[in-house]
């Protein structure tokens, strides 16, 4: 008996099916990109307090609790640890109780009670009404009263249990990599479209400025239509471009709604929440001229899309054991026990007793090709996992590349617009001069306004495009979930 029950505990020291390894990647430490302005420093975990807004840094916190996607994130981590405790469950002997009492009155008619008085009959005499042998000491009313326990334990000899464990574990790592990638995305989320927000803000001060120009220009222009200097031409070109100008502000207002809406969703709240707080104009957050990135190989930790599709790698592995397992004989024990009485003053008395033990083996014979096919399928499962990982490395690669050359190409473009919009601010200080001393014209001068107000736009879109860009380099960075959640 010992050495059987040495044999099972070895068996079921055993897991069939292949053991889950971390992918290996050669991805290189440095950038290929080369980038002046990016250092190997470590990338900061709380990106967005490189803009120094407290408002987009209350709203990146708020989204990190009240955000839906979030929570939805939170209760699928929940489903998760779920689904492992009750593959865990398998481990153990599963028990029940029954507690129960029953009063039968059987039928004269049928097979355990005799139709007529069994007096003088003789043991096995048949009764004419049911064709039955007498039973005259079953009585036709009775109680029973049962106070039972049940068990039933699958052995997990060959580790079927084990990998659905192994499994369920790997799952609830996919969903904590899947909250911190929402998570990601919404801060970005908030990110862009505050910077959006501030930009049309500006945007729609710039071009107010420059319909008051227009506007001046316009009333000259006038003037010199009625004394014979110019043409018709000349003043309805002058009004055609003012109405243009004038046309862009209610798409700029509605852009400005529709970010502060998008705000206050992504927050969780209505979608007017924020407007009384974001209506008024501020300027837009400057970003820093260098930009710490880390190391190129860092990247596949802090990815959370990338962790994910590890994890699911996890999970596809364990499931071809689980597969493999399916092919394997399956040992249950049984067994019951408890109290059984006809009367119930007698239920718990030692003689009232009752018990059963025993087991079984379940094998499968012929299935028809079920358990070959699924095999192939969890094996093709995680070929296809193992090459999504492959591709999520790659894309997080060239997103991240890609990113770190946008930001730094966008950094020398805001610096040559800079220094044309300083050379327009000269050419307006020369202009008014020159017409103080009666040189050139009013006409001349508004020109000169006009084109250092199309420049400090141009600035404006060149700032813009370096703080989304800014975003989506810290976005591909993978960073800042950190900050909200620790690693389960």
């Amino acid at each position: 008996m010992k050495k059987y029950i040495g044999l099972i505990i070895f068996l079921a020291g055993c897991a069939v099916g292949p053991n889950y390894h971390p992918p290996e990647d050669d991805v290189a430490d440095t950038w290929t990109s080369e980038s002046p302005v990016a250092s190997s420093d470590a990338p900061l975990i709380k990106w967005w307090d490189v803009f120094e807004d407290p408002l987009l840094t209350k709203y990146i916190e708020m989204a990190a609790e009240y955000n839906n996607d979030v929570l939805i994130a939170n209760s699928n981590i929940l489903v998760a640890r779920a689904y492992r405790q009750i593959a865990a469950s398998s481990f153990f002997p599963q028990i029940g109780a029954d507690v129960n009492a029953t009063k039968t009155h059987y039928s004269q008619n049928g097979p355990l009670f005799a139709s007529q008085p069994s007096v003088g009959n003789l043991p096995g005499t048949i009764s004419p009404s049911t064709g039955l042998p007498f039973n005259p000491q079953f009585p036709q009313n009775q109680s029973l009263y049962d106070a039972l326990f049940d068990a039933t334990w699958e052995i997990d000899l060959f580790g079927k249990t084990r990998r659905s464990v192994e499994a369920a574990s790997a799952l609830i790592g996919v969903s904590l990599e899947q909250r911190s990638d929402v998570l990601l995305s919404v801060m970005a989320e908030i990110a862009r479209n505050y910077m959006e927000l501030r930009s049309s803000q500006q945007k729609s001060k710039l071009i107010e400025e420059n319909i008051v120009i227009l506007e001046k220009k316009a009333v000259l222009v006038h003037k010199q239509l009625d004394a014979g200097y110019v043409s018709r031409l000349d003043d309805e070109n002058i009004r055609a471009t003012l109405a243009s100008e004038k046309a862009l502000l209610p798409d700029i207002e509605a852009e400005i709604y529709r970010n502060i809406y998008t705000l206050s969703v992504l927050i969780g709240a209505v979608p007017e929440t924020l407007v009384e707080e974001l209506k008024a104009p501020q300027p837009l957050p400057t970003a820093p001229d260098t930009i710490a990135v880390g190391l190129r190989s860092d990247l596949l930790r802090r990815r959370p899309d990338i962790r994910r599709v590890e994890r699911s790698l996890a999970v596809a592995t364990a499931n071809v054991g689980v597969a493999v397992a399916n092919f394997f004989p399956t040992v249950t024990l049984l067994g019951d026990g408890g109290f059984q009485s006809l009367m119930l003053k007698n239920l718990f008395n030692w003689g009232s007793r009752t018990w059963s033990i025993g087991g079984g083996i379940t094998m499968p014979v012929f299935q028809g090709g079920r358990l070959w096919g699924n095999l192939k399928l969890k094996r093709a499962e995680t070929e296809a996992t193992a090459f999504s990982y492959q591709q999520a490395v790659l894309h997080a690669l060239e997103e991240a590349e890609s990113a770190i050359v946008a930001f730094t190409q966008d950094l020398k473009t805001s610096k040559e617009r800079r220094e044309a919009t300083d050379r327009y601010q000269d050419i307006v200080v020369l202009s008014q001069q020159r017409n103080s001393k009666g040189l050139i014209s009013l006409l001349n001068v508004l020109d000169s306004e006009r084109q250092l107000n199309e420049s400090q736009q141009d600035v404006l879109k060149s700032d813009t495009a370096k703080l989304l860009d800014l975003v989506v380099l810290y976005k591909a960075l993978g960073g800042g979930w950190e900050s909200f959640y620790c690693e389960d």
